[in-house]
């Protein structure tokens, strides 16, 4: 099979705002937006209208699908291995209506695809391109097509998320101000990591009990074979990271002392022990940032071509010198963007 583009039509945004009108009438408030290359003005594309619906848990079908299909929509996929999506379709337009959950990064993944197309001309003409070039060819299935432009797909939110993760100073330095710490020190990966995270896990709800809502061992350390810094990044979530009162005075009689505030970041907390060193990441539920943590880690876990490729980088940049620890962790920006997107192709 051939597939068949269309040069873009005027007239997809009135399809998208025709079945916004319908779906935000069965479900008030919803979340909802026009994605896909249908989305991007000049943009060729198969005439099928990409919708995103974000909804607190799409496994919670009772909370949305019974009202969908009060006005004719129905589910036709449902990967719940896959980030629990859910496709429904429409009763009469030509839609692919894509459900994810809250705090999902194929949400942001979707949205600045998206937004980067239609700002910058060259990567709408590169991704034309491709489509074109590879719509003539015969594919067994539309997936087909679809993987086989993964490569330049990547290549662009590459582009895109590069520029969107520019250093912010929107930090607020609560013990301590970073000082320059000269080179990098990698160490072998350690099979004591594992039991130290353990330690620190038990210690996390002894403190807190039941305020904790998840916690997880993530950064290098968490990945068996890759060289690291002798520090334990741990992922804590709670009701809502703003609300200090609530967990911070409880960690702090256990050892940690709060480090810092990233206000504009997820509201992020970092607090930190010494014994052995420890960065205790804190943020509230539905938060992005949880996703792609965990999502990085398990691809590094299961795919060793890409922890051999994150650890060339971190052997290589470790060899130069750094005012701060976050300017290092800043340089490996691209390396740990590539994974992150081919963990969520």
């Amino acid at each position: 099979m051939r597939i068949e583009l269309a040069e873009y039509d005027p007239a997809w945004p009135g399809l998208y705002q025709r079945e916004q009108a319908r779906i935000e009438g069965a479900l008030p408030g919803a979340e909802l937006e026009h994605v896909g290359s249908t989305s991007v003005p000049g943009l060729c594309a198969k005439p099928v209208v990409d919708l995103m619906l974000v909804v607190e848990d799409p496994d919670d079908e009772a909370s949305y699908v019974p009202a969908l299909e009060a006005v004719w929509y129905r589910v036709v996929v449902r990967e719940d291995d896959w980030h629990h999506h859910r496709i429904v379709k429409g009763p009469d337009t030509n839609i692919n209506l894509h459900v994810f959950p809250r705090g999902c990064a194929q949400v942001r993944r979707h949205r600045m695809f998206r937004d980067w197309l239609r700002a910058g001309d060259e990567d709408r003409e590169l991704y034309a391109r491709t489509k074109r070039e590879l719509a003539g060819r015969e594919w067994d299935r539309v997936q087909e097509y679809a993987a086989a432009k993964n490569e330049v797909v990547l290549e662009i939110l590459e582009r895109a998320y590069v520029e969107w993760r520019l250093p912010s100073d929107d930090v607020e330095f609560v013990a301590e101000t970073p000082a320059r710490v000269g080179r990098i020190v990698l160490e072998d990966s350690n099979p004591e990591w594992p039991c130290w995270y353990e330690r620190e896990a038990a210690r996390i709800r002894g403190a807190l009990g039941p305020a904790v809502l998840r916690v997880e061992h993530v950064g290098s350390t968490s990945v068996p074979g890759l060289a690291a810094k002798p520090l334990i990044d741990v992922l804590l979530v709670v009701a809502d990271s703003n609300d200090e009162d609530a967990y911070v005075p409880a960690l702090v009689r256990a050892g940690y002392h709060l480090w810092a505030r990233e206000h504009g970041w997820h509201e992020h907390r970092l607090l930190r022990d010494h014994d052995p060193d420890v960065n205790l990441h804190v943020f509230s539920p539905a938060c992005e940032e949880i996703d792609r943590m965990l999502v990085f880690r398990d691809r590094l876990r299961t795919h060793p071509a890409d922890r051999a490729e994150y650890e060339r980088t971190k052997r290589a940049l470790a060899g130069q010198a750094w005012d701060r620890v976050q300017d290092y962790a800043d340089a490996k920006t691209r390396v740990v963007e590539r994974i992150i997107l081919r963990a969520l192709a």
